[in-house]
């Protein structure tokens, strides 16, 4: 892309949209011309708070302005995949909320927009910019681990279910629960921090005992209501083989009868990483190695700190991107592998059957 000051638009004027793609935006340098909403209250109140001159309801209107370059879509789930078509095939280049889309032909769909149109495409996978992942990912890649024979991944929350009623509890429109909210974030993080190596098999658990119940109650969400619809999962389980031999675990949850816990660890036959407290003041990276025979513990000094949150971090690589100045550290097709393994970690716990995936 040339020099000229990159222009963009949001389109979706809730939580994330104002927390993280327009302040992500500005700290990359783009200007922000445009905000939509199909609630006009709300784009007209963000509009204000943070300067931006359009106002729209209707996004296909944003898309028309032939002075965005690159536009962020943060809407429920159901509409990342049409919209982010539209904005594409309008020849503007997506940053798109995760999951990618619902459902892997959605995805595919995706990235076929962009290559015809010659676009870039991502999705906020913004956890893989943490510098303690940052840190993990460079450990496993220099192969001082080993070969890796088992990884996992949880994000228990004990009560976080954003609202009951909103898009986030109605399946239509979020695709899963806790699976596709949190579950994308964990799954993802497993993947990248093992370089995406091809899953085979999946077996899925999922359940809805506490949010059934209207148990677990979170405050997250624009949209947030305490009463209506709740069809989606609260509590999702999977293991997945790969082609090596290895597996991966996974276990998040909305709400359970359990203390909260993040957690990543990575199992190598010749050392090991465990990653607590993400969301805490007491981030703790430890490395597991054997000396004279005897397993020991030792700190992992971080990545330097920029200074910068993790969906700003997220915002401004694509940016660079797009101008040119960086690789795509995001790739679309690794957001497809990810939904690829979601359906399939749903449709396991639908049927209670393993499912092996396609190679």
């Amino acid at each position: 892309m040339s020099a000229h000051t990159i222009k963009g638009g949001v389109i979706g004027a809730g939580a994330i949209g104002q927390r993280g793609h327009i302040p992500g935006f500005r700290a990359a340098g783009v200007e922000v011309v445009a905000v939509c909403d199909v609630n006009e209250s709300r784009a007209q109140a963000v509009a204000e708070q943070f300067g931006i001159p359009l106002v729209f309801t209707d996004y296909r209107a944003l898309l028309a302005q032939p002075e965005i370059d690159v536009v962020s879509v943060g809407l429920p789930n159901a509409l990342h995949a049409v919209v982010s078509i539209d904005a594409l095939n309008a020849g503007k280049h997506v940053f798109c909320e995760k999951p990618i889309a619902v459902s892997s032909a959605q995805a595919e769909a995706m990235i076929w927009a962009a290559r015809r149109n010659n676009r870039l495409l991502s999705v906020n996978q913004h956890m893989r910019f943490d510098r303690s992942v940052q840190t993990m990912r460079q450990v496993v890649a220099s192969g001082q681990l080993g070969r890796i024979y088992l990884a996992e991944s949880r994000w228990v929350r004990q009560q976080g279910i954003p609202g009951f009623g909103s898009w986030f509890t109605d399946k239509s429109m979020a695709g899963g629960g806790a699976l596709y909210d949190i579950g994308v974030h964990m799954l993802d993080l497993l993947l990248f921090l093992l370089g995406f190596p091809t899953v085979v098999a999946v077996k899925g658990f999922l359940a809805g005992e506490l949010g059934a119940q209207r148990i677990g109650l979170g405050g997250w969400g624009s949209d947030f209501s305490t009463e209506g619809r709740f069809d989606v999962d609260d509590t999702a389980f999977a293991v997945l083989t790969l082609e090596d031999g290895a597996q991966v675990q996974l276990l998040v949850t909305w709400a359970a009868f359990a203390p909260p816990e993040d957690r990543l660890a990575i199992y190598g036959s010749r050392g090991g990483l465990d990653r607590r407290g993400m969301f805490s003041d007491a981030l703790s990276l430890k490395r597991y190695e054997a000396q004279h025979g005897k397993i020991v513990a030792s700190d992992v000094a971080l990545a330097p700190h920029s200074g910068e949150r993790p969906w700003i971090l997220s915002v401004q690589s694509f940016v660079r991107a797009i101008r040119g100045e960086g690789p795509l550290l995001v790739k679309p097709e690794e957001a497809l592998q990810v939904v690829q393994i979601l359906e399939a970690i749903a449709h396991s716990a639908q049927t209670g059957r393993e499912v092996a995936l396609t190679r």
